[in-house]
């Protein structure tokens, strides 16, 4: 048996280097490409309008083409790589539980999708974050509670896809309990059936009960069903996602260049196996793919002829991801693509940001002070990416910064020069209970300037800080429209405008 190249492509979504889109991905695309993937790397500093550069000439070939970003909102961007969200994350909505806001903020980040010529969305996560160690979901998640995450889900799907951008849940069966970042080590996960009935599945199922038009499968092993990472396992695929769930629409595999997946299997044997598990659209992931589409092809041809794939599967994957191409081209969408805002006028993103700031002996400012800001940078997982944060950008651009200061992660506390002792200073940190040396550091400045105020921009805790405890602002999230809010509240004074600065 033969599989044509317009089959084979059909099934997968590679990505391509630079900012316009290379000869071979068009060329592709014109053979029947299901469509692209976008990453950080496709967004350069001082790049154009992505309309105009990237989906216009990709559109061009293929009007129907699925052109996907994660988009997730808070740390998690690639519209604003360069600046950070101008939405607040999961983790943020979540605090909030207000499920009106969650799909306004859905509605908004496909608006912006759509404007720029975006119609798959790799968002929302639905993973429950119940490990508070997590090192790669963290923020990411609605909580830590399956209800919670469930009801938010659902919201969020419902938001994006009433705009006419795809949605997808991620990561099944759920990657909240994993110790290590599935991008460098595949993680295992100790849940039977019976828990992961309980705590991961409910947002999933959420989600599928939204319509939700696609499910990302994690590199995560959970032994109690399988051996196999879940995006290779037919038992978690087929029979957990397809049979038990009853989830009809696209399966998509996270992106087949995580280094668990590809260092065992290759790109070529992991697209195979992800396919004979039941997934219908292969993510080959942010590597350029001009030489990883010959290697699938051939893969997928070898396995056609040793009878490990039938054809009959792959063109029943072409079919689903036709479907969804069918359902998600623009041209069959219409309407404004403007930036929601509230009766009050401000973007909803704010407004969301405002609300989900969890304050712990920080008085709010008045009279429009300036401040000192120190941030302690660190390193980001890769979902993450170099996406700018912290509170220079918005302090400065309220006219409330008096001075920035960037520390190189490991740098000894004596080392940090601390500015003069004139106007208030803040101490920015992400995530700083995970981080040994971001704790050591404040405990140190916190000797030397006892009245400094700390700004954690990674997850909150879910209870109020005692009242002896230092003083400290949780934004929950490292985003733009996190920061502003940050920022709004320690100056005293208020954003005015649009967020897209």
């Amino acid at each position: 048996m033969r599989a044509d190249t317009a089959l084979v492509n059909a099934c997968l979504l590679p990505a391509y280097a630079g900012r316009s889109p290379a000869d071979w991905i068009l060329r592709a695309a014109d053979e029947g490409l299901a469509g692209v993937g976008l990453f950080g790397t496709n967004f350069p500093a001082g790049a154009g309008p992505l309309r105009e550069e990237v989906t216009g000439p990709l559109r061009a070939v293929r009007p129907d083409l699925l052109i996907a970003l994660d988009e997730e909102g808070g740390d998690v961007t690639r519209l604003d790589y360069r600046r950070g969200s101008v939405h607040p994350g999961n983790h943020a909505l979540g605090a909030v539980d207000d499920v009106a806001l969650t799909r306004q903020v859905g509605a908004a980040i496909a608006r912006d999708l759509r404007a720029e010529g975006v119609n798959l969305c790799l968002a929302p996560c639905a993973d429950v974050n119940s490990r508070p160690d997590n090192p790669i979901i963290g923020v990411r998640s609605f909580g830590d509670r399956p209800d919670l995450v469930a009801r938010h889900t659902a919201a969020c799907v419902a938001g994006i896809q009433e705009l006419g951008v795809a949605a997808t849940v991620k990561h099944f069966p759920g990657h909240g309990d994993t110790r290590t970042d599935s991008h460098s080590e595949l993680p295992d996960i100790d849940r039977d059936a019976a828990s992961l009935e309980a705590v991961d599945l409910p947002p999933f199922r959420a989600g599928i009960a939204a319509g939700v038009k696609a499910v990302m499968t994690g590199h995560i092993r959970l032994p109690h069903l399988d051996g196999l990472p879940a995006t290779l396992s037919r038992r978690i695929v087929t029979g957990l996602l397809r049979e038990r769930l009853g989830y009809r629409g696209v399966v998509m595999t996270d992106a087949l260049e995580m280094a668990p997946i590809v260092r065992r299997w290759g790109y070529g044997g992991a697209a195979v196996a992800a396919l004979a598990a039941g997934a219908d659209l292969v993510v080959l992931g942010a590597t350029d793919g001009e030489k990883l589409l010959p290697e699938v092809h051939d893969a997928v041809q070898e396995a056609l002829d040793r009878g490990t794939l039938t054809l009959e599967r792959v063109a029943e994957a072409a079919c689903r991801v036709a479907s969804l191409r069918a359902w998600a081209d623009p041209a069959r969408r219409t309407g404004a693509s403007c930036e929601p805002r509230l009766p009050g006028g401000d973007p909803v993103g704010l407004v969301a940001a405002r609300r989900a700031l969890l304050v712990s002996g920080v008085p709010r400012a008045a009279g429009g002070r300036r401040l000192h800001t120190v941030r302690l940078a660190t390193v980001a997982n890769l979902a993450v990416g170099e996406a700018p944060w912290g509170l220079d950008a918005p302090l400065r651009d309220l006219g409330a910064l008096a001075s920035a200061t960037d520390v190189a992660p490991g740098t000894e506390p004596s080392a940090i020069g601390l500015p003069p002792d004139d106007g208030a200073l803040a101490v920015v940190v992400r995530d700083a209970e995970r981080d040994p040396w971001q704790r050591g550091v404040l405990r140190a400045l916190r000797d030397r300037r006892p009245g400094l105020i700390t700004v954690d921009m990674g997850p909150a805790p879910a209870r109020p800080l005692p009242d002896d405890a230092p003083a400290t602002l949780f934004t929950r999230g490292a985003g733009l429209a996190n920061a502003t809010a940050a920022a709004e509240y320690l100056s005293g004074r208020t954003w005015r405008g649009p967020l897209r600065i």
